[in-house]
């Protein structure tokens, strides 16, 4: 990691300043950060500062180990350099070509956005292998990729083929529920595939809201939606069963979820201004597909928009000024 993470970097516990802990006298590598109020010590492991609560340590692990196993078995992620640097283009592997796919487009949306937004500096929370993070990176940004999961095929170390190919972005390892940022330290953060992973939607939701300054902007996308709550929750227990049945353990089941977009919305609404969703087409198959399958299944199937709340009117006025011309665009 570089010192001026230590600017915005933050004590899981308290939340508050930390600063580095070197190897020795005279040396630039940083072993630990400890917290300025609490005197608590952190790791840094190869480069990656270790911000998870010492009681949530036991439980985060346990969840990694499932969660991993379940996603490689279903053919998720390869420590192969040449696959993680042409994410989200292309699926080298070809077992998830079609979802990388929409993906590369949902990539494209969002930044589409980040060209009108204040954006840079930046968390992706979520990172997963970071694939995300080095895009954004590659574009001039300050990036910081917070993660549960820290394999070579789904977690950071998987990141390390991206710091190789450059530029630097930092690893975190965090949780959603309590990003180790300090209060209003951040421009824009990104949730990318990992929001229906929140065991506390609300808990998340504000947790961005304070680290955010306040013309900061909170962006979802990746996430399953339905805008029929019956359809959400169908999806969602059909979902847990597939889960069950790649080996997941009940923790790891129980977390994941589909979200009706009223709900969504209004879960955002309580600590941003307002929720709007930005032109983003995933492709005509896919959506030629899906509504196929939803009518021979009688049930509503999950879209992915990329979602945009803010604090302040300025922006949010900036963005949906941004969708109209977008559409008036494209005829849509």
């Amino acid at each position: 990691m570089k010192p001026q993470a230590l600017q915005v970097l933050s004590c899981p516990n308290c939340l508050g300043p930390v600063e580095a802990v070197y190897s020795g006298p005279g040396t630039a590598e940083i072993t630990a950060l400890r917290c300025l109020r609490e005197d608590l010590q952190f790791q840094v492991l190869d480069g990656i500062p270790m911000l998870v609560r010492a009681d949530r340590i036991a439980s985060v692990e346990a969840f990694v180990g499932s969660f991993s196993a379940a996603w490689e078995k279903d053919g998720w992620g390869c420590p192969d350099d040449s696959y993680l640097l042409d994410l989200p283009y292309r699926d080298s592997t070809h077992r998830r070509a079609s979802e990388w796919r929409v993906k590369a487009r949902s990539m494209e949306a969002l930044l589409r956005i980040l060209e009108i937004v204040q954006s840079s500096r930046v968390v992706d929370l979520g990172s997963g292998n970071g694939w995300l993070a080095h895009r954004l990176a590659l574009l001039g940004r300050e990036v910081y990729a917070v993660d549960i999961l820290r394999d070579n095929r789904l977690g950071l170390a998987a990141a390390k083929v991206f710091l190789r190919a450059g530029p630097h972005f930092e690893r975190i390892w965090g949780e959603l529920e309590r990003p180790p940022f300090r209060d209003e330290s951040m421009d824009v953060v990104i949730c990318n595939a990992s929001l229906h992973y929140a065991t506390n939607l609300e808990q998340v939701i504000s947790e961005v809201a304070r680290v955010l300054r306040p013309s900061g902007v909170f962006i979802v996308l990746n996430s399953p939606v339905h805008n029929d709550r019956r359809s959400a929750t169908q999806a969602q227990t059909e979902f847990r069963t597939r889960l069950e049945r790649l080996g997941a353990t009940p923790d790891v089941v129980t977390r994941y979820h589909h979200f009706a977009r009223s709900e969504l919305e209004a879960a955002i609404s309580t600590s941003f201004n307002n929720v709007v969703a930005a032109p983003f087409n995933p492709g005509t198959l896919f959506r030629w597909t899906r509504m196929l399958k939803g009518i021979a299944t009688g049930i509503e199937f999950a879209s992915f928009p990329v979602l945009c709340a803010t604090k302040t009117d300025s922006v949010r006025h900036s963005l949906k000024a941004w969708k109209q011309h977008s559409q008036r665009s494209t005829g849509r």
